[in-house]
């Protein structure tokens, strides 16, 4: 380890004593010089103890304030005089401003050379290197250790351990710990990092109320950050050993993640096109985590992309999930109720949930529940429930049954006309009712000559006995159109 200016006052054989900055005795030593010069700050940088035996100290009170101002400018360590030698008579002034600024000053006996201050300085810094090395040798023993597949938070022990310093993995947006079992920031740390820029990427040093720390963000992933603080062998060269090693368990990490993510989409696309029997379904979801008796369907509209890195964020807050995107639909399947609050907050879109989803042959049912559940949804119920649908939106059905009974009082015929003819009249009827009964705009939506959306209208009336100059039969045809298709039973509706 580095020495510090405690540990020359410490040493018997260096006989110094120190006259001002006691504070800063524990400064650390990176090297000692001697300059006679009048002005040696010019030489002499941080971490640099100046010696001198006076011959370089002015003699006036004005230039021996202006010398103690100079040194302490430039991050000098501190000032070392040897005692009754060539330095003036008159050190008042010196002492004066050294007290003022709480520089360090000290004495050594005018016995023991300057050398010897040297030689323990760089015996020091020897040991220093040396424990250097041994750290990098163990970092990436860590490293290959970590190979094994033993997780994140084991590697991060392992390095802690390494560097004898404290290490937190953050995320760059919310100052949340990257992996759900990492340590947390402490608050001071939270607070200075509030006053950086999130983007540097960087090796940036911090300054909090507990001492100095070092951040910087992994190459491989730009969204987490590393702070290590604390340690006497913590540097810019053994912070970079360390980004490396975790930015390969990370991208590791990710890599397994989106084969995860993938084997789980197709799996729920097995589900909902009912490709497997109940017991290797049940057999597949326990693999990903997922009890068929606990596993509840979620359902969210994106019209806009989804969140920057959402499946990993959720990933890593422990949320076991399955997903797949259908047009503008995100169709998830949770492993468990609770969940639902943090995947909404993740992704920022409402959310619908189906009651659980017992056994496999369910999965259409279910998510259709889920679909209801989302149509009730609103700014003040980010997430609703399929159990407690009804009381937000009282002109929609709260059940699938009432769903189907809805859709079949007012479009019944229409559907079976469809059917039977091939017709796409409900699709007719859907984009007329969303174009605001615009001619012209449906027309040019459908791709149709007007006399054609006439005739198509037309027959729509006849078939339905509803008017679309009636206000109120639009409304009922356009509750059951929603009817249907929050519930999948109009799923033919979408586009």
């Amino acid at each position: 380890m580095s020495i510090s200016i405690q540990d020359l006052l410490a040493a018997p054989a260096l006989s110094t004593r120190l006259v001002s900055g006691a504070s800063q005795a524990g400064r650390r030593l990176r090297w000692a010089h001697v300059c006679e010069l009048p002005d040696p700050s010019q030489w002499l940088g941080e971490g640099e103890l100046l010696m001198t035996t006076g011959i370089g100290i002015p003699a006036g009170a004005g230039p021996q304030r202006e010398y103690i101002e100079r040194l302490a400018a430039a991050h000098v360590a501190g000032l070392m005089i040897g005692e009754n030698m060539q330095a003036p008579e008159e050190l008042g002034s010196l002492y004066d401003t050294a007290l003022r600024l709480d520089f360090p000053v000290l004495l050594i006996h005018h016995s023991v050379p300057f050398s010897a201050v040297a030689r323990a300085i760089i015996d020091a810094s020897r040991q220093e290197e040396q424990e250097r090395r041994n750290a990098v040798t163990r970092i990436y023993e860590s490293a290959r250790m970590g190979l094994r597949n033993l997780g994140l938070e084991f590697l991060l022990q392992r390095l802690t351990a390494d560097l004898h310093a404290q290490l937190y993995l953050f995320d760059v947006a919310t100052l949340e710990p990257w992996h759900a079992g990492l340590r947390p920031l402490p608050a001071h740390w939270r607070e200075a990092l509030g006053k950086r820029s999130p983007t540097a990427t960087t090796v940036t040093r911090l300054a909090s109320e507990e001492g100095d720390g070092l951040t910087m963000a992994l190459p491989s992933v730009p969204a987490c950050k590393i702070l290590a603080c604390g340690g006497g062998l913590l540097d810019y060269g053994l912070l970079h050993h360390v980004t490396a090693v975790l930015g390969i368990e990370l991208e590791r990490q990710q890599v397994e993640h989106e084969r995860v993510l993938r084997q789980g989409g197709e799996l729920l696309d097995d589900l909902l096109q009912q490709r497997l029997n109940e017991r290797p379904a049940h057999e597949r979801l326990a693999a990903m985590g997922c009890q068929v008796g606990d596993a509840v369907f979620a359902v969210a509209r994106c019209q806009a992309e989804l969140p920057e890195r959402w499946s990993q964020r959720l990933h890593l807050q422990g949320v076991t999930l399955l997903a797949r995107v259908q047009g503008e639909e995100l169709i998830l399947l949770l492993a468990s109720l609770e969940a639902a609050e943090q995947v909404q907050q993740v992704l920022g879109y409402p959310l619908g949930l189906s009651n659980p989803l017992g056994h496999a042959g369910r999965t259409g049912e279910a998510l259709r529940e889920a679909r209801l559940a989302l149509a009730h949804a609103s700014a003040n119920r980010l997430v609703a429930h399929y159990g407690r649908a009804a009381g937000e939106l009282l002109w929609l059905p709260s059940s699938l049954e009432e769903a189907l009974l809805v859709y079949r009082r007012a479009l019944g015929a229409l559907a079976d006309y469809d059917a039977k003819q091939g017709a796409q009249l409900q699709h007719t009827l859907q984009v007329f009712l969303e174009q605001n009964r615009s001619w012209q705009k449906t027309a040019e939506r459908l791709n149709v000559h007007r006399q054609t959306l006439v005739y198509r209208i037309r027959r729509i009336e006849e078939i339905t006995g509803l008017s679309l100059d009636s206000t109120e039969d639009v409304a009922v045809l356009w509750i059951a159109l929603r009817a249907g298709q929050i519930s999948g039973i109009g799923a033919g509706l979408r586009e």
